[in-house]
């Protein structure tokens, strides 16, 4: 179960590192991320470790999705300031 989480926290990290988000879009995109990796963390302290999976790898697809989209550096600032924002709202 701690090998899960790790490996979750792992994927959302690269993740993270590899969005670069700008425009009005960054509130939406980093709740978007926020929210399926808040998914794949209840999924994974749930026991379902593949669903966890899956909604880690899909947020893993949308953060290399937004790197391409997004080039800024300030705009990364703030989509981590977003993320960090929407996923403290994770329960």
């Amino acid at each position: 179960m701690k090998k899960t989480i790790l490996n979750l926290t792992a994927i959302a990290f690269v993740s993270l590192l590899l969005t670069n988000c700008g425009g009005n879009s960054i509130e939406s995109d980093a709740k978007k991320y926020a929210e399926l990796m808040c998914k794949a963390q209840k999924m994974a302290t749930t026991g379902d470790v593949a669903q966890s999976i899956q909604l880690a790898t899909e947020a893993a697809s949308l953060g290399t999705e937004m790197a391409g989209k997004y080039k800024d550096a300030s705009d990364m600032e703030s989509f981590q300031a977003a993320y960090l924002k929407a996923f403290s709202d994770c329960k």
